[in-house]
């Protein structure tokens, strides 16, 4: 990170059953085009994709850098570069919302707040005080898990570990150890007693990606990660469906005395791939690829909700 939709669950239990360590990369538009088919075949599980930075800034190579990376089914994560020296925190968090709601939820990484130093000649711990960049940046999460209800985690070097204060430990570490090897734990982790990511490279070799690129790893087992990345059977308050992950059949129930009138399937990149009219009960999903689609119902008093599936 100094440079300035899906695998299911059981996809990844087949995948890193034999793996030793659960590792991964993170990338932006500096990496250029990935081939992540490539990435995927040696060895990496995860990755996580810079969204955005500040305001107003969107990563070119977001939108393809997620959809390849799900393609290849690596499980991928959204994170956002900080700009606390130009913004205040609902106009970055918004930024990211904006741009990256669709990636954050069951079957993807947690979304991350990145806090380093902007540049060489921008520091954060001489621009505000502990308490004052603490203030900052859990307005930052609290706006994010308010907005999406998932509890994001902190990208930090050991100094800002140790800068930010106590108050922030509950959330999960992502420490930035580079130098370091993969199975080695990090010796310095500020105010934080455990961590749940760590970036050992900044200088990577990965297949399907031309210069380097950084290398992560996770922090737990395979049951921990799954965990971590867990599907929801039932993520809207208006309807019921199972099972999610689907194999052939879903099957849809209202949770109200509305009725669905509409159901519509479609991929992450907006797509419609199926539509159903009437009174929705059941959907043949065997003829979807492995993968996460949206799935949006439409009810006889004109509502509409959206949920996530995973189709196995």
């Amino acid at each position: 990170m100094k440079k300035a939709i899906l695998l299911t669950v059981f996809y990844f239990f087949v995948k890193i059953s034999v793996a030793q360590t659960i590792l991964g990369i993170d990338v932006s538009h500096h990496q250029g085009n990935i081939n992540w088919q490539l990435v995927a075949n040696d060895g990496k599980v995860f990755a996580f994709c810079k969204a955005t930075e500040g305001r107003t800034y969107q990563d070119p190579r977001f939108i393809a850098n997620m959809t390849g990376g799900m393609n290849a089914g690596i499980v991928m994560g959204a994170y956002h570069f900080a700009r606390p020296d130009n913004n205040t925190a609902i106009q970055d968090a918004d930024n990211f919302l904006a741009t990256a709601s669709n990636y954050i939820g069951s079957g993807f990484l947690p979304p991350v707040l990145d806090l380093e130093d902007p540049n060489s000649s921008t520091h954060l711990d001489q621009l505000f005080t502990s308490s004052q960049l603490t203030a900052w940046v859990q307005a930052w999460l609290d706006r994010i898990e308010n907005q999406t209800g998932v509890k994001p985690i902190l990208y930090l070097s050991s100094h800002y570990a140790y800068y930010l204060s106590t108050s922030l430990t509950s959330y999960g570490l992502w420490i930035a150890k580079p130098g370091t090897s993969p199975t080695t734990p990090p010796n310095n982790t500020g105010n934080w007693n455990d961590w749940l990511f760590k970036q050992y490279s900044w200088n990577g070799s990965v297949n399907g990606i031309s210069g380097n690129v950084d290398l992560d790893v996770f922090h737990g087992t395979n049951s921990d990660f799954n965990a971590l990345v867990s599907v929801q059977e039932d993520e809207s308050p208006d309807f019921s469906f199972y099972p999610n992950p689907v194999y052939n059949y879903l099957y849809i129930k209202s949770k109200s005395t509305s009725h669905p009138v509409s159901v519509k399937i479609f991929d992450l990149n907006g797509r419609l791939l199926k539509r159903l009219d009437g009174r929705v009960s059941k959907i043949d999903a065997g003829g979807l690829s492995n993968g996460i689609y949206l799935l949006q119902v439409v009810f006889d008093n004109g509502k509409r909700a959206t949920a996530r599936l995973v189709k196995l």
